[in-house]
C-alpha cells in the first residue's frame, strides 16, 4: 500500500493502516512517521475547507470554564460526596475543550488518529463544509483521552432540551482515570459505566439536568422529561430506549435520589470514597 493509498483509506474511514507499511523504518518508527503525516493531512484539509465554509462558528465565551462548572454542578454533586465533588468541579471544566479551527490545528495532535478524524468531521459539519467521508459520524461532541471536546454552539444551543456540555462530561466521568486526579487507587475510571450503557447513561444525565433546571414542580418536571426524551436521544441507535425510559421513570419517582437511581440503573459503580 502506497502513502497516497494509506491517506485515502484514513480519510474515508478514520482508520489508518495498522502497520503503516508505506513508511520506512521499524514498526515504532513507521507508526510515528505515519501518524504525524496523517495528522498533518487532517490539519491541512480542515484549514483549506474552513476558508471556503459557508457558516461561521460561534465565538468562544470568555467565561466558558465557569459556565461549564455551573452546568455540570447538579450532575457532580448529585453523584459524588462533598469532597470528591469539589475536586471534580475544579478539574472537569478544565478538561472541556472547545473546538475551533485554530484549536484543532494546535491542540489535537496528541489524540489518537481516529479521534482527530472524528473531531475534524465534527468541525467541518458545524461550518457547513464537506465532511472527509460520507460515512463520517455526525457528532455534537466527543470524549477522548481524558478530555471532552465540544463546539462553541454548545453554549448557545437553540434547542433548550439539548445540553451537550452535560452529555460529554457524563462521558468524561467514565473516560477520565482516577490517577489523573491524584486519587488512589490510581487504576480505573472516575465512574465505571458498562460500555454498552454509556450512551444511555449520557442521555439520561443530559435529560435530567435540563429537565430539573429552574426547580420545576412535579407536573412540570414530568412534562419536561417527556419532551426531552422525545428529542435526539429517541433517534440515536446507540441508546437502549427501554432502559432510558426506566431510568427517567425511576428518577421521577424519587427526584431527591434521581442521580443515584440513574447511576444504579445503568450499573455504574462509584469508586471507593466517592
Amino acid at each position: 500500500m502506497s502513502i497516497s493509498d494509506s491517506v485515502e483509506r484514513f480519510l474515508a474511514t478514520g482508520e489508518p493502516d495498522p502497520d503503516f507499511g508505506a513508511w520506512p523504518g521499524t514498526l515504532a518508527q513507521r507508526r510515528r512517521k505515519g501518524g504525524e503525516a496523517l495528522s498533518q493531512v487532517l490539519r491541512r484539509i480542515v484549514g483549506w475547507r474552513a476558508k471556503g465554509a459557508p457558516l461561521p462558528l460561534d465565538r468562544v465565551p470568555p467565561d466558558a470554564t465557569e459556565r461549564v462548572r455551573q452546568r455540570i454542578h447538579p450532575l457532580v454533586t448529585g453523584l459524588f460526596a462533598e469532597a470528591p465533588a469539589a475536586v471534580l468541579l475544579q478539574a472537569l471544566p478544565l478538561r472541556v475543550q472547545i473546538v475551533t479551527v485554530r484549536r484543532f490545528q494546535e491542540g489535537c495532535t496528541d489524540l489518537p488518529l481516529y479521534a482527530q478524524w472524528a473531531l475534524a468531521n465534527m468541525l467541518l459539519d458545524a461550518m457547513g463544509a464537506p465532511p472527509l467521508s460520507d460515512d463520517a459520524p455526525q457528532l455534537d461532541g466527543f470524549c477522548a483521552a481524558g478530555r471532552a471536546w465540544v463546539l462553541p454552539r454548545a453554549f448557545v444551543e437553540t434547542d433548550p432540551r439539548v445540553d451537550v456540555l452535560v452529555h460529554e462530561v457524563a462521558h468524561l466521568l467514565h473516560d477520565l482515570r482516577r490517577g489523573e486526579l491524584g486519587w488512589t487507587p490510581a487504576a480505573g475510571p472516575v465512574l465505571a459505566v458498562p460500555a454498552r450503557q454509556r450512551e444511555t447513561w449520557a442521555y439520561a444525565c443530559e435529560i435530567w439536568a435540563w429537565a430539573t433546571r429552574g426547580d420545576p414542580d412535579a407536573e412540570a418536571l414530568a412534562e419536561r422529561v417527556a419532551r426531552a426524551a422525545s428529542g435526539r436521544a429517541h433517534d440515536d441507535a446507540r441508546v437502549d430506549a427501554p432502559r432510558l425510559q426506566r431510568l427517567l421513570s425511576a428518577a421521577l419517582e424519587q427526584p431527591e435520589q434521581a442521580w443515584q437511581r440513574i447511576r444504579e440503573g445503568v450499573g455504574a459503580v462509584l469508586p471507593p470514597g466517592a
